[in-house]
């Protein structure tokens, strides 16, 4: 039984941690416009919200547009 908890408590654990892993993002500090240029060549759509749900006030939403225009145009 006790090795049955383990299992599910590892699985738990992992399942928890892959949700997160492609939103974590240092806020503070960050270089916005290169993050979102990144994003752009990427294609990826949707962060933009993540990152101000996330960051509140330390994201910079207009430097992170225009990164994501550029790169969306290369």
């Amino acid at each position: 039984m006790r090795n049955a908890s383990f299992k599910i408590c590892v699985v738990a654990l992992l399942l928890a941690l892959s949700g997160c892993a492609g939103s974590v993002v240092e806020c503070h500090g960050q270089n916005w416009y290169r993050l979102g240029l990144n994003d752009g060549q990427a294609g990826a759509q949707g962060e933009r919200e993540s990152y101000t749900k996330s960051c509140g006030a330390d994201f910079d939403a207009k430097q992170y547009d225009e990164g994501y225009k550029a790169g969306a145009r290369r």
